[in-house]
């Protein structure tokens, strides 16, 4: 799957972070500008994982995800080239409160 299969929703979104990444970025510096733009970002990926109904739908998830996963991997890139290691693990956005991801199907 690639990511030219993602929604038009979810390419506008991405772009319209990235514009406020770019501004944020100008007023407070990269590291900033990442950390706020990953959190925005993982908002972007589905919290559960539920299957789609039909091959359209899943073909779109799965364009969507791809497309969310690319934008986090060059935003952690250019964290990484300017000194600030942006991984999820470190960011309170990202932690999740339930506890879905060990529980049963």
């Amino acid at each position: 799957m690639n990511a030219e299969h993602a929604t038009p929703e979810l390419i506008d979104a991405l772009a319209g972070i990235e514009m406020q990444r770019q501004e944020r970025e100008r007023e407070s510096g990269v590291p900033v500008s990442c950390n706020w733009a990953l959190g925005k970002l993982y908002e972007l990926l589905p919290r559960e994982r539920k299957p789609p109904e039909t091959n359209v739908e899943n073909t779109a998830l799965q364009g969507n995800i791809e497309a969310a996963t690319l934008a986090i991997e060059r935003l952690r890139k250019l964290a990484q080239t300017t000194g600030q290691r942006a991984t999820p693990s470190d960011r309170p956005w990202h932690r999740r409160s339930d506890s879905s991801s060990s529980s049963s199907p």
